[in-house]
């Protein structure tokens, strides 16, 4: 153990140093004024404020150099009332043929459509703020700014646009509520604005953005400077109330029709114009897109993401701590159990979050949810309160410094505590709410009570070229011993556009038990390492970039011995038409230390403590995204433990724009292990269709195909946002055993919420 806390310590001093060292880059200024004019938000420009505005312009390329001025020019204008932020942009389009939107869906993927963004820093520390993008055809999306450039687009909030299209151009017109946004009484903003032309195939930013680094990245933003700081928004509720019906039976089970009548709300309080609370009283998350179903041959548990809108937003505060393999919070510990198409919903009753800015160094954080008792299996089952709190302070120029706090507490009823090996070798592991779970899944034993608490350090320098992760994170629960109930990280990395390298250490205690995190494999020590290098050819080339990458890792336990290993090589080719090309090799050693299947089919296991290697060979090709049909195709070969594998993936995209979206995606995998092992053949197929009827109304279908969990799922959804951030919703969902297609449960939902201001 001090060898671990010697490396460290020596990675806090080395994260502090980068941290310290970096100059800030020199910026553009915007100086905004206010108005009284009324603004109609049709999007011409054509009052007379837009005449007596300055305006910006001199983007310049980031894509497909970052030394050229835009080919297309973009200007913008910024004025604000008492109750708004008001933009005018005008983007122009020399270039014959229309422009490329492929849906009229709200928050479009932004690398597919042409689109202009304008990203906000209210708080002035190049890490946290807002981004609002239109397209041509005024389809909106909005986002969430986070770790400096990471967009988040799972917040929903009121703003407003319009836009108009003229002779090579197209100008829109933006107003985002103060009410909207959370800011302090700094008088100065950051801002950056981008645009995505990819009829040209052109990528352009008002403040230059080097490549290699993420257009989003706050570092590079130039000043909004207010006349005068801009004025609290004033009272700030709004009431989101829903009603829900719904028809379900589970006919696997032989239970009769379930028919109910719901109804709850959501809430947000804007406490102070930086600082929000969101209430919620018995949330339903019916119409939430089903999980992405996966072929499972790994031996420990999968991380699925998080989908539950009140969960979503502020993601970052609560559900950042800690790295890949040692999350303190996992937000899907509540109110859900299983995965797939076993997923299944714990009632939550109520639920309260409190986030954002006190000043311009702190952000605080605090979550309590409470799930109801699981009717179908009370003594086993009780209630539950999950709470959470955040404390973060901003260091140095970017990085942070964060205190969290993680808590699970029973309520009113006893605990029950199993031990998890003895249930699996029985057949009969269950988790609290009595359903069957799989031996690789982490959550399988329920305390009184589980605690984390933990220190985390997020290093940023002022251009990212220097990142990292440092922790301390400890449990506590009752019956447990103090030995071993710590989790420790360190990541580092450096990036620049031509060179990137990366180092991590991790170290999990036998007896940290994170009930409410994401902790796969306790009682080991993970280290790894890479490094990448870009090469840009000169104007010309069909390339637009390339070079190779390597890397290695490995997993001891906590006494220093073998178990697992990889390493790889690849080499990756960016093309200027945006298509992509990938070739890899890597090596593989495992040292089992529980008995196992590779064939994902319940065959027979590889025994404990064998020793298996093997070298695998891969190759991945993309075809030019911006067309209409597009194809991503991958092979891989080589070993598998004490066989072979052989994996194939596919998948297929065909746009009708804007209207239609029509995915396939597949997956083949092949094992072959020597008798007395099984061998398995794996099909995974996902068709999945997309209409957009207009700005308001889509319609999605998604079909999933698992041989391995012999299930056939379907889900389709409706929507009508019939007005701002308030919708209609009918999702059907149903699911199939492959084997004589015999249905397995069925349900449909009908929802309406209305997002009501007071």
């Amino acid at each position: 153990m001090n060898r671990t806390k010697k490396a460290l310590t020596l990675s806090f001093l080395l994260a502090f140093v980068c941290g310290w060292a970096q100059n800030q880059p020199d910026g553009v200024d915007y100086y905004i004024e206010s108005t009284d004019e009324f603004i109609e938000l049709d999007g011409r420009l054509d009052e007379a404020i837009w005449k007596q505005l300055p305006r910006a312009g001199g983007f310049y390329q980031t894509f497909p150099t970052d030394n050229q001025p835009a080919l297309d020019s973009t200007q913008f204008m910024i004025t604000y009332t008492d109750k708004s932020i008001i933009i005018g942009v005008i983007c122009y389009d020399y270039l014959e043929g229309d422009d490329i939107s492929t849906t009229r869906r709200r928050d479009f993927d932004w690398s597919s459509n042409d689109n202009v963004a304008f990203y906000l820093d209210p708080y002035d520390d190049k890490t946290n703020g807002f981004s609002f993008q239109v397209t041509p055809n005024n389809v909106q999306r909005e986002g969430l700014v986070l770790l400096g450039g990471d967009v988040r687009d799972d917040w929903d909030n009121k703003w407003y646009s319009a836009v108009s299209k003229g002779e090579n151009y197209w100008s829109a017109e933006i107003s985002i509520p103060f009410k909207t946004i959370r800011y302090n009484n700094t008088p100065e903003w950051n801002l950056q604005v981008l645009r995505n032309n990819l009829k040209r195939n052109e990528r352009t930013a008002w403040i230059q953005v080097p490549q290699g680094y993420r257009m989003s990245n706050m570092t590079f933003s130039g000043r909004l400077n207010w006349d005068e700081p801009p004025k609290p928004a004033g009272p700030n509720v709004t009431v989101i109330p829903y009603i829900a019906s719904s028809a379900g039976k589970d006919h696997e089970e032989g239970e009769p029709a379930e028919y109910k009548l719901d109804g709850g709300f959501d809430a947000k309080v804007a406490v102070s114009s930086s600082i929000n609370v969101d209430l919620t009283f018995n949330p339903d998350f019916s119409q939430v897109e089903v999980d992405q179903q996966v072929t499972n041959l790994q031996r420990f548990e999968l991380f699925f993401p998080e989908r539950r809108q009140f969960f979503l937003e502020n993601q970052d505060l609560f559900a950042d701590g800690g790295f890949f393999r040692s999350r303190p919070f996992f937000s899907r510990r509540i109110g859900i159990q299983g995965s797939g198409d076993t997923r299944r919903n714990v009632p939550i009753i109520a639920g309260a979050r409190l986030s954002g800015k006190i000043g311009s160094k702190w952000r605080v954080g605090a979550l309590n949810m409470m799930t109801n008792r699981d009717e179908t299996s009370e003594e086993i089952s009780p209630a539950q309160n999950y709470s959470v709190a955040v404390l973060e302070r901003q260091i140095f120029s970017r990085s942070r410094l964060s205190a969290i706090f993680v808590g699970r507490n029973n309520l009113g009823e006893s605990a029950v505590t199993y031990d998890s090996t003895t249930l699996a070798n029985t057949g009969d592991l269950q988790d609290q709410f009595g359903n069957e779970l799989n031996p690789k899944d982490t959550l399988v034993t329920l305390s009184e009570y589980n605690y984390v608490f933990g220190l985390d350090y997020n290093l940023a320098n002022i251009d990212n070229s220097w990142e990292g992760d440092f922790f301390y994170h400890r449990s506590l629960d009752p019956g447990v011993s103090s030995d071993e109930k710590y989790a420790t990280g360190a990541f580092l990395r450096y990036q620049k556009p031509t060179f990137g390298a990366r180092v991590n250490f991790q170290r999990i205690g036998e007896n940290h038990n994170a009930e409410v995190g994401f902790v796969p494999r306790p009682g080991v020590t993970n280290y790894g390492a890479g490094t990448e290098f870009n090469i840009f050819p000169a104007e010309g080339s069909i390339v637009q970039r390339h070079g190779p990458g390597i890397g290695f890792g490995g997993v001891l336990t906590n006494d220093w011995e073998r178990l697992d290993n990889d390493a790889g090589f690849e080499y990756r080719i960016s093309f200027l038409n945006t298509s992509y090309l990938e070739i890899g090799s890597g090596w593989d050693f495992v040292s089992l230390t529980s008995s196992f299947d590779p064939s994902g089919s319940d065959g027979r296991e590889l025994e404990e403590n064998t020793r298996h290697s093997w070298y695998r060979y891969r190759i991945f090709y993309r075809t030019d995204r911006r067309k209409n049909f597009i194809v991503r195709a991958s092979v891989s070969n080589g070993g598998f433990f004490n066989g072979k594998r052989f994996n194939a993936e596919l998948g297929l995209t065909f746009r009708l724009p804007p209207v239609m979206q029509i995915q396939l995606n597949g997956e083949y995998n092949k094992v072959n292990l020597p008798a007395p092992y099984n061998d398995a053949d794996l099909f995974l197929i996902g068709p999945r269709f997309d209409l957009t009827l207009s700005n308001k109304v889509f319609f999605t279908t998604f079909i999933q195909y698992n041989s391995q969990r012999e299930n056939l799922g379907h889900n389709s959804r409706f929507q009508w946002r019939f007005k701002p951030v308030s919708d209609i919703f009918l999702v059907y969902t149903d699911n199939y055993i492959t084997d004589g297609f015999q249905t397995r449960n069925r349900a449909i939902v009908f929802k309406v919420n209305y997002w009501l201001n007071l």
